[in-house]
């Protein structure tokens, strides 16, 4: 039990911009990323398992398998350089929250990692498509989630 490493799983999601934001990952996973580095792995690094997972909707304009592959390419060649362990996954789905929700029922990590979501304006809520309910990923995943949640506020979402 003593060498078992600590296996975080993070929830990360491509930016929404077309082509821009190399490696494609939101600011928010970007800095979710960083925080772990600087508040949980430190220089423990051999101690950590990092397990990035990606769900997003196969008919989102927003989102390209060569995008998703490039942004886990990014976090894992992150990972290398500072020898933290690393593995990825991909997911297709039309629901987020349920998809980690099953992730984490699969993997069973000690730990799930988001990062938040800036809050939409009225109309974006009221025209956005493929709503299954008001609950937000956050909200659902720490009411589901087989494990505990942390969800890490960025600065990004202090400025809106």
């Amino acid at each position: 039990m003593e060498n078992q490493k600590t296996r975080i799983l993070v929830a990360v999601k491509l930016t929404q911009s077309s082509g821009e934001g190399y490696p494609y990952a939101s600011e928010s996973s970007r800095a979710v990323f960083e925080w772990i580095l600087q508040n949980i792995v430190r220089t423990n690094v051999t101690r950590f398992d990092l397990q990035f997972l990606n769900v997003h909707s196969p008919d989102s304009p927003y989102t390209k398998d060569y995008q998703a592959d490039k942004m886990m390419e990014y976090f894992g060649c992150r990972c290398q350089m500072i020898s933290v362990g690393s593995s990825s996954e991909i997911r297709l789905g039309h629901d987020p929250k349920t998809e980690i929700c099953n992730e984490v029922k699969r993997v069973n990590p000690d730990l799930l990692v988001m990062g938040t979501t800036p809050k939409l304006g009225y109309f974006q809520r009221v025209f956005r498509r493929n709503v299954r309910s008001s609950i937000s990923i956050n909200e659902y995943c720490l009411k589901h989630a087989e494990c505990p949640v942390v969800i890490v506020k960025t600065r990004a979402d202090d400025q809106n």
